[in-house]
C-alpha cells in the first residue's frame, strides 16, 4: 500500500524559493501568540481538549505568499516569537506552514483543503481536511480544520488518487474531527 499526500499542489515546488508582497492579499498577515490549539477527535459539535501541538509552539505567523502566479496564505508555527519574526521577514523563502489557504478573503474567510490517502489496488481511502481562517485584523485569528474520511476514491490512469473525487466525496460527508487554533495579534510582519 502506498500513501498519497497533497497539501496544495504548488507547494511541491516550494524549495525553489519565492517571496511575498508584504501581506498584499490580506489584512490578517502578522505574528500571533498562540492562545489555544484544541482537537476533538470524536465530533465537530464543539472544541475538544488541548491538542499536543499546543505544547510545542508559542507563536505563529500568517503570511501571504505567491509562487509562479499561485497566491495563498500560510500559517507557520514557531517555538518562540523571535523565530517567527525571522522566518516571517525572510522573503526569499516560500513558507510551508501547518495550514494553507488558497481561496477566500478577509470578510468571508480563507479556506484551504488537503488530504492524506492510502492507495490500494483499485482505489484510495483516507482523510480529507478543510481548513478555514477568519479573524479581526490587528486583533486575533481563528483556524477551524474539519476532517472527513473518504473511501473507494478511484485511481487515475497513472495509478494515483483522483483528488477532485476525494474532495467531492468529502463535501457530502459529515465532519468527524475538529481542530481549532486561536491566536492573538502581536505585531505586523
Amino acid at each position: 500500500m502506498r500513501l498519497a499526500l497533497l497539501a496544495i499542489p504548488f507547494f511541491l515546488a516550494a524549495a525553489c524559493g519565492g517571496g511575498d508582497d508584504d501581506g498584499g492579499g490580506t489584512a490578517l498577515a502578522g505574528i500571533y501568540e498562540l492562545a489555544s490549539w484544541t482537537h476533538n477527535p470524536d465530533s465537530c459539535d464543539s472544541e475538544g481538549p488541548a491538542d499536543f501541538e499546543e505544547s510545542n509552539y508559542t507563536h505563529f505567523f500568517v503570511k501571504y505568499e505567491s509562487f509562479f502566479g499561485e497566491a495563498f496564505l500560510t500559517a507557520v508555527f514557531c517555538s518562540e516569537v523571535d523565530v517567527c519574526r525571522a522566518d516571517a521577514a525572510d522573503d526569499d523563502t516560500i513558507h510551508i506552514g501547518n495550514f494553507a489557504f488558497d481561496d477566500g478573503d478577509d470578510v468571508a474567510g480563507w479556506t484551504g483543503r488537503s488530504f492524506v490517502l492510502s492507495i490500494g489496488d483499485t482505489s484510495c481511502s483516507g482523510s480529507v481536511y478543510q481548513a478555514r481562517l477568519t479573524g479581526d485584523p490587528g486583533a486575533s485569528v481563528r483556524i477551524d480544520e474539519e476532517t472527513r474520511t473518504v473511501s473507494d476514491v478511484p485511481l487515475d490512469d497513472m495509478g494515483e488518487c483522483q483528488d477532485q473525487v476525494a474532495y467531492d466525496q468529502a463535501a457530502g460527508l459529515p465532519c468527524e474531527e475538529l481542530s481549532v487554533v486561536m491566536g492573538t495579534f502581536v505585531e505586523a510582519i
